[in-house]
């Protein structure tokens, strides 16, 4: 890939998401995601924006002029920093300040070049700040994927989204209200996150659900027992024997720690259990002492980062998936047949249904997520029947070209309104 300017396309698509950095994407094989941008084609150019990949760098791309990576014909990833000079780096904020209002001029630049029909953020807080500005700008409609509840995650976490940023939940809470109100389409990912938008200010009828399906790796969809053998990565984090795992970052907003009280109680009911963690985040350390407390240390493995291959090849082998608060992940344990105990929290309850595709347990509540997983480990036939119908669910619910053409369409009725 190499750095470049723009190209005259038809009609494109700014979309502004700080889910991850390009340097991310390569190395968890999400490439899918990006390409889901182009709806097939109906996009034929699309500007991607992570306004402070900076954050995430270590070497002198945290500072100085954004950085422009062409991915394909039809494709730039601009990321920005968080300085326009190491000269400023003694004042943090002004220099943050100068690299956004440069990254805003070329950002507006590249958009108007282009001819961008519309601008997408992944959240209406600093992206929807920049989405918002910029809409208005290029005289365009502004659209916002709601990923999150995020009235649920700070009842969880007690913590706003960007404490660095905006320091306190109640001036998240005004900049939510005016960005959903001043969105001409709002499209939550599932239909719990469409609701809290609509709740904090979105108008229902600018509402619409587009599900995770046509961002997943396609090798997620191939037959669970098709899929590659796992021996070796098995012996590598000692996984002699059975094992449970999930798929999250080791995030307080994730719940991770509860997956480690329901190996815990497995463990003392007599079953011979491992859990495998895959991802990674800030509470990797305190997951370690906390296992460690518990006496299940020697149980618990941690995989870090893992390619979408290797997630896929390994869903199947786990006897049960763990789900206190999975994403698009959770669709991939669907995908994998998968045996899946979740806690009725954000989303899950939309595609995990108690005795038809997984057991669904109160928000909180690991004894009764550890009674569950007991009784599956207990009845493999019926862990296997959920989890077949599992995937069927999936397979119908996230079918990448029937949500393509639902996308497509409400961006046509988006974009013949505004004209």
């Amino acid at each position: 890939m190499k750095e470049c300017g723009v190209n005259m396309g038809p009609r494109a698509i700014m979309v502004l998401d700080m889910s991850f950095t390009l340097p991310m994407f390569r190395e968890r094989q999400l490439y899918q995601a990006l390409e889901s941008r182009k709806l097939g084609g109906y996009f034929g150019y699309v500007i991607s924006v992570h306004p402070l990949a900076g954050l995430f760098e270590t070497a002198g791309k945290r500072f100085g002029a954004p950085s422009i990576t062409r991915l394909d014909e039809g494709h730039l990833f601009v990321e920005g920093t968080i300085g326009i000079s190491r000269l400023l780096a003694w004042f943090p904020p002004l220099n943050l300040l100068f690299a956004q209002g440069r990254l805003v001029i070329l950002l507006y630049r590249l958009a108007r070049d282009s001819k961008v029909a519309v601008v997408r953020v992944g959240d209406p807080y600093y992206l929807g700040i920049l989405g918002w500005l910029l809409a208005r700008l290029l005289g365009v409609p502004l659209v916002i994927r709601a990923c999150f509840d995020y009235d649920l995650l700070y009842a969880t976490s007690g913590k706003p989204v960007f404490p660095k940023l905006f320091r306190f939940r109640a001036i998240e809470k005004c900049i939510e209200r005016f960005i959903f109100a001043r969105c001409d389409m709002v499209a939550g990912a599932n239909q719990n996150n469409l609701d809290y938008a609509v709740a904090n200010g979105a108008a229902r009828d600018r509402g619409v659900v587009f599900r995770y399906g046509n961002l997943i790796h396609p090798v997620h969809f191939s037959d669970p027992g098709a899929r590659a053998d796992v021996t070796r990565s098995r012996r590598e984090l000692g996984l002699n024997g059975d094992f449970l795992m999930t798929v999250c970052r080791l995030e307080k907003m994730k719940q991770p720690e509860e997956n480690l009280y329901v190996l815990r109680e497995l463990r003392e009911s007599g079953q011979k259990v491992a859990f495998l963690f895959v991802g990674d985040g800030s509470m990797r350390r305190e997951l370690e002492e906390l296992a460690e407390k518990m006496g299940v240390l020697e149980y618990v493995r941690f995989a870090g980062n893992r390619s979408q291959e290797w997630i896929a090849d390994m869903l199947p082998h786990a006897r049960l998936v763990l789900s206190p608060h999975m994403g698009r992940a959770l669709t991939e344990a669907c995908l994998a047949a998968a045996p899946i105990v979740a806690y009725d929290y954000d989303w899950q309850g939309e595609i995990i249904r108690s005795g038809e595709t997984g057991e669904l347990v109160q928000n909180g509540n690991w004894r009764q997520m550890a009674e569950k997983a007991l009784w599956l480990l207990e009845n493999p036939d019926e862990a296997a029947r959920l989890g077949r119908a599992a995937r069927r669910l999936a397979l119908e619910m996230m079918n990448p070209e029937t949500l393509n053409r639902h996308e497509i369409e409400a961006y046509e009725n988006l974009l013949q309104g505004w004209a």
